[in-house]
């Protein structure tokens, strides 16, 4: 099956599921208690308008009275050219009216959705997000027969700390893709029943009274239908994902990236300074033409322990060091962009350390953990304080503008959780979080208004905060924390991450030496000239330089412009692509990992082909999705070129040495 054909039966699927909602989206799968109540779908005698908010976007938005003063306001997105639908759900409470008073009853259990999803033979894929482990994007798969059920969480209110909000859940002959868009603490049941399943997920905690004009918001539930199996599910996710969920920022989409940086040597970037940054851009374009982004990552500005050494965690002043960058970043932005590259530079506006400037000069905004106890190192930020919320708004913004940074980076190193929990009182449990997130979105909403062509970057100690709240509004550069010199490893990573966020990187580090890994080995053997294994597995839609890897030798230099053009052509095509794995997700360095990116309308792909470092095989035979007949590649690094027969019964051969990579392109393709 094709995935135009599993998108347009797919269609067949989301109607039904739609039909099954009622007239006018009434019959919305969303349940909570209310003042001991329960409810399931929208309040009776509710109304719904009808807008165009995109091409081939149509928002419903539902209004109704639960009673004693609270507004339930539901907003549902449906898609014309994919089969997905959409909705988060608003309960605003307003003292006064209909005889209420100051606070709400106790509203809980609320269930972003609570509905049965029908068919046979069911199965949900799942994975365990990431945690700085070398498990870390594991897939896993239950089975969901009638009294079977499943159940899944994050770790400490990071949405994929340990657990990930994108399933799959497949019947025979058809699946449905399921993202909970909460940028906090959710969880989600699925439980078989005669017939099909029941699917229960929001937010993990709400029992809690609003206060008049306060509004707790649902998680953004998507579902997106197909007909096949889960790979015919994964690629009509990633069409739906390309076309209505990437962040359209430069040039009307988000191009692929190579982004060049220098850290002079230190860790991270406490070294970095204005003098050293500028000599290096100007360094560069004698390298190579190559190269989107110029990327400043965490100790750029005044971070100082009490003997005057750096340390980058110490976060909480959000102004360039004087020291370093007497002029502020303006130099080093202006540079970037005469170099034609954005300026990416890191933040981590929510941790505070004590002693910097917001924990000395306004205390009143943070949130401390273990019974408030201060002499904790991480105070959190307190995005639910308006006061706080506008100053840090129009800091960063106004950093932003005048250091012509156009990809602004925020990561986030530590759990929330427990500083959300440990401050709310018994009928306020899960408000805070709520509005916290509430927040958060805001605040990323403001930077995109305010700051012409900005694009975000989500990091959360690595791919800790990806959900697709959050993934709206940025791309995830940096996925995971782990491994970045185990190729097998994360070549693992990127098999998961494909199948769900399509704008994700690869790793050109290498840790391995004589054959053998050894983590953290010294920073020079991974400086290898002509790398052809580290740098091919380091092909992503983003890929990632050190200035230090040029100026090394003539041979090097040639060789990295040379290849830098190969992986342009590339991440063009692993962008915008159907995406296989021709190969199991393994984690074994003594195997073969192919992956095939196709682009059937235009009728061309590329193979990207690893023989890891103690691979035995000499030759690997895999089977090509979507094309038959003859097939003509091209390896754009050596200049060979292969013709393979009848690739539908035959497939395709590939022979090369023990630890090397291969890029092999193909153009119009048989289809078959």
């Amino acid at each position: 099956m094709t995935v135009t054909d599993s998108i347009k039966l797919g269609m067949e699927h989301a109607i039904n599921f739609r039909t099954g909602l009622g007239r006018g989206f009434m019959g919305l799968p969303i349940s909570y208690t209310y003042g001991g109540v329960k409810y399931h779908g929208l309040p009776s005698g509710s109304s719904a308008s009808v807008s165009l908010s995109g091409p081939g976007t149509y928002v419903t938005t539902v209004t109704g009275e639960v009673g004693g003063g609270l507004r339930l306001r539901a907003e549902v997105v449906v898609y014309a050219d994919y089969p997905a639908i959409e909705w988060t759900v608003y309960f605003t409470f307003a003292a006064g009216g209909s005889g209420a008073a100051g606070e709400s009853g106790i509203l809980e259990g609320v269930n972003a959705i609570d509905a049965f999803i029908g068919g046979e033979g069911a199965a949900l894929e799942h994975n365990s997000g990431d945690f700085y482990h070398a498990d870390g994007y594991t897939v896993g798969l239950a089975e969901l027969p009638e009294g079977a059920s499943f159940n899944q969480a994050p770790n400490g209110g990071r949405p994929c700390d340990g657990a990930f909000p994108y399933q799959r859940l497949t019947f025979d002959g058809h699946g449905v893709n399921v993202s909970i868009g909460w940028p906090g603490q959710w969880s989600c049941e699925y439980r078989g029943e005669r017939g099909g399943v029941r699917l229960r997920a929001g937010q993990q905690v709400t029992h809690t009274v609003l206060r008049s004009g306060e509004t707790l918001r649902t998680p953004r539930m998507s579902l997106v239908f197909f007909a096949g199996g889960a790979e015919e599910g994964a690629n009509v996710w990633r069409r739906w994902y390309l076309a209505h969920v990437l962040p359209s920022r430069i040039g009307g989409k988000v191009a692929p990236a190579m982004a060049f940086c220098n850290n002079a040597g230190g860790e991270e970037f406490q070294e970095a300074d204005e003098k050293n940054q500028l000599e290096a851009i100007a360094r560069l374009r004698t390298y190579t033409r190559h190269g989107d982004v110029w990327w400043i990552d965490a100790g750029w500005y005044p971070c100082y322990r009490e003997d005057g050494t750096k340390s980058w965690p110490i976060t909480g002043t959000w102004k360039p060091d004087p020291a370093r960058f007497p002029n502020g970043l303006a130099p080093v932005g202006k540079a970037a962009a005469e170099a034609g590259m954005d300026f990416l530079v890191w933040f981590e506006p929510e941790r505070v350390h004590p002693g910097t400037w917001l924990d000395k000069e306004h205390p009143e905004w943070l949130l401390f953990n273990k019974d408030n106890d201060p002499s904790w190192d991480n105070r959190l930020l307190n995005l639910t304080d308006p006061d706080c919320h506008r100053w840090l708004r129009e800091t960063v913004a106004g950093l932003i503008k005048e250091s012509g940074i156009k990809c602004y980076r925020q990561d986030f190193n530590f759990e929330p959780l427990m500083y959300w929990r440990n401050n709310e009182a018994e009928d306020r449990r899960g408000m805070l979080e709520n509005l916290y997130v509430q927040g958060y979105l805001a605040y990323w909403d403001y930077l995109l208004r305010e700051v012409p062509d900005l694009w975000i970057d989500s990091c959360a100690s690595g791919g800790r905060r990806n959900d697709l709240e959050t993934m709206r509004r940025s791309v995830p550069l940096h996925p995971t924390d782990y491994g970045y010199g185990y190729h097998h490893i994360n070549q693992s990573y990127r098999h998961t991450l494909h199948a769900w966020l399509p704008y994700t990187r690869g790793w050109a580090t290498s840790w391995d030496v004589g054959g053998e890994y050894v983590k953290d080995v010294a920073y020079a053997a991974d400086l290898t000239p002509n790398d052809n294994y580290k740098t091919v597995n380091g092909f992503g839609v983003l890929s990632f330089t050190d200035m230090g890897q040029f100026g090394k030798s003539p041979e090097m230099d040639a060789y990295m412009d040379r290849m830098l053009g190969v992986w342009e052509r590339y991440a063009d095509m692993a962008l915008n692509s159907d995406f296989y794995a021709l190969t199991p997700n393994h984690r074994s360095f003594g195997e073969w990992t192919v992956f095939q990116f196709d682009r059937p309308e235009r009728g061309d792909g590329a193979f990207h082909v690893l023989r890891n470092n103690k691979a035995p095989q000499d030759t690997l035979t895999v089977y090509p999705k979507g094309v038959s007949g003859d097939l003509t590649l091209t390896n754009e690094e050596t200049g060979e070129t292969m013709v393979a027969k009848d690739v539908g019964a035959a497939g395709v051969t590939f022979s090369q040495p023990m630890r090397s990579g291969s890029i092999w392109f193909y153009g119009k393709a048989e289809r078959a």
